[in-house]
């Protein structure tokens, strides 16, 4: 799959957010890569407004809402939308949950966000795997919160998930080692984050 220079851009931003994934990411399957680094650019796109004051987080949600709901109905303005928005996958129900990154306090609305992303990325990588925790668990991390251990998830979320997780718990960038032991162990057993 090659992306636009626009996605392509939006890849790498968040790429350089997280550098380990160019380790991580041969744990994923070739075929599924290219479609992994649009969902978690897109993904990192949605959560960043959880960390905006109120007045632009805002905006960015109705623009957000506005525009997963245009994917549904097949239009696309955002670059990532290129790659991600071909199928039909219930971006109305994500648009409807969206809110809830902007009210942590909200453990409803963030269950059923988590749902929503959970339903899209089961059919990106076409896994039928129960992945709502994993998504409640990643949400509640971006959000600085302490997550319940998490289990399911598709391959590529595991991967991410555990990354995460370790920065997290090691307070910041992961030796290549640590990189390599975590994904190996997500992509494995996938039961842990």
């Amino acid at each position: 799959m090659s992306e636009s220079p626009e996605a392509q851009s939006f890849i790498e931003a968040w790429q350089r957010s997280l550098p380990e994934w160019r380790i991580a990411r041969v744990f994923v399957p070739e075929p599924q890569r290219a479609l992994a680094e649009q969902w978690f650019a897109l993904f990192a796109a949605l959560t960043e407004m959880a960390g905006l004051e109120p007045t632009p987080a805002a905006a960015k949600l109705a623009w957000w809402q506005e525009e997963l709901r245009a994917w549904g109905k097949g239009a696309r303005r955002h670059p990532l939308g290129q790659g991600l928005a071909r199928n039909a996958l219930p971006w109305d129900a994500l648009a409807a949950t969206l809110p809830a990154m902007l009210n942590p306090a909200d453990d409803a609305g963030l269950q059923q966000l988590a749902a929503a992303l959970a339903d899209i990325e089961q059919a990106l990588f076409a896994e039928n795997t129960e992945g709502r925790g994993r998504l409640y668990h990643d949400l509640l991390l971006i959000l600085g919160q302490t997550p319940p251990k998490a289990t399911g998830g598709t391959r590529p979320r595991r991967v991410l998930s555990a990354l995460a997780r370790a920065r997290q718990q090691r307070g910041g960038a992961l030796s290549a080692w640590q990189t390599l032991c975590c994904s190996w162990q997500a992509a494995r057993a996938g039961n842990t984050p």
